[in-house]
């Protein structure tokens, strides 16, 4: 699996080929990292396409231009605390867990982010910003990125 699920949208699995050693699999944990951060940052989500834009009524609050945000930039770094906390949660010989510690304030933002719940009960339609994980075309990068590493 290489993306989040809805039961677990915090963390993904990623499959290894049989025999990496430890510094290869690091190195592997570190440059996928590394590009979702990057990818994020970019605005874009886990299946390659631009995040959603923000809503009109966001734009024109007042916690919008407190945190000077740009209207068309949407990129997951108010802070840039929730992309930091990405981490390796389980180095396996076969896959990596990759994603975010249960329980924390970054978790919880990403939970809202991959799900476009935002604090919410139920996600805001067409509010999800997945960022976790690869869908679709971005999985070759995903298979790219452990051929380079490796």
């Amino acid at each position: 699996m290489s993306k989040p699920t809805k039961d677990n949208p915090t963390r993904f699995d990623v499959l290894l080929p049989s025999g990496m050693s430890k510094t290869q699999r690091d190195a592997i944990a570190d440059a996928i990292i590394e590009y979702i951060r990057s990818r994020s940052e970019a605005g874009i989500a886990n299946n390659g396409n631009p995040f959603p834009k923000y809503s009109k009524e966001y734009i024109k609050s007042l916690d919008f231009k407190i945190a000077g945000k740009k209207k068309n930039k949407v990129n997951l770094t108010l802070s840039g605390d929730m992309l930091a906390a990405i981490q390796v949660l389980k180095d396996r010989r076969d896959r990596l867990t990759i994603g975010f510690k249960k329980g924390t304030e970054e978790a919880d933002k990403a939970e809202g982010n991959q799900l476009g719940t935002y604090g919410q009960p139920s996600p805001i339609s067409g509010k999800a910003r997945p960022f976790l994980g690869f869908v679709g075309e971005e999985r070759k990068k995903l298979q790219q990125i452990i051929r380079e590493a490796s």
